[in-house]
């Protein structure tokens, strides 16, 4: 019993931090797709209003990797200051996808040298079905976007920073909210690709199981 309760733990364990892992590698391929940008700014025409689109997005993305300057001919002083959160946000990101990733890896190669398919197999099934249901209720959720965008920022940004003027502050104009609704798609979409694939490779180690068991205990 204790050793079918300590999988149970196990399993639940890995499916939260490939919920984790999977969204938030999502979030960064889908944030740093530069040329992602390019091609919303030509669907959007935003080169009729800011012809230097792509050098903008660009200084911004550098901020947020690498922690290069914000142009200050670009970006005014609440810009700045809401991108420094962003930035923060991110940087975080980055240490929650580390530890999901690690922790993922970890259990499976922990499986694999106890020789326990089957923990292997339900780990990576109970993953992918939590990734898939959490992109569902994301989605769900986004069919309002206008109020899953504000709780967002109420909720993840300690000011209004996050409210732009387009009269006063450009970023809004490079990107607005139609961006905000683009990328979540993509990053939605990429998420469940993700699952998928681990859900896939889950239910495949499960039909091989027997046959897999078999070759690890000859080595």
């Amino acid at each position: 019993m204790k050793a079918r309760n300590k999988k149970r733990i196990i399993i639940a364990l890995f499916a939260f931090f490939a919920v984790l892992m999977y969204l938030l590698s999502a979030v960064r391929i889908s944030a740093f797709d530069e040329g992602f940008y390019a091609s919303f700014f030509r669907a959007k025409d935003i080169y009729a209003s800011l012809p230097d689109a792509d050098a903008r997005a660009g200084n911004l993305l550098g901020y947020i990797k690498e922690g290069s300057e914000l142009n200050p001919a670009f970006f005014n002083e609440k810009e700045t200051a809401h991108m420094k959160d962003v930035k923060t946000l991110f940087s975080l990101s980055a240490v929650l996808l580390m530890i999901s990733m690690l922790f993922c890896f970890g259990i499976i190669a922990y499986a694999f040298f106890k020789r326990d398919i089957s923990l292997m197999a339900h780990c990576l099934i109970a993953g992918g079905i939590a990734s898939l249901s959490f992109v569902l209720v994301l989605v769900l959720l986004s069919i309002n976007f206008q109020w899953v965008f504000e709780k967002f920022h109420t909720i993840f940004f300690s000011n209004s920073l996050w409210l732009m003027n387009p009269e006063t502050d450009r970023i809004i104009v490079l990107l607005p909210e139609s961006f905000f609704r683009l990328i979540a798609r993509r990053i939605f979409l990429t998420s469940a690709v993700l699952s998928f694939g681990m859900l896939a490779a889950g239910l495949l180690v499960k039909y091989m199981e027997k046959k897999l068991y078999g070759i690890l205990q000859h080595n």
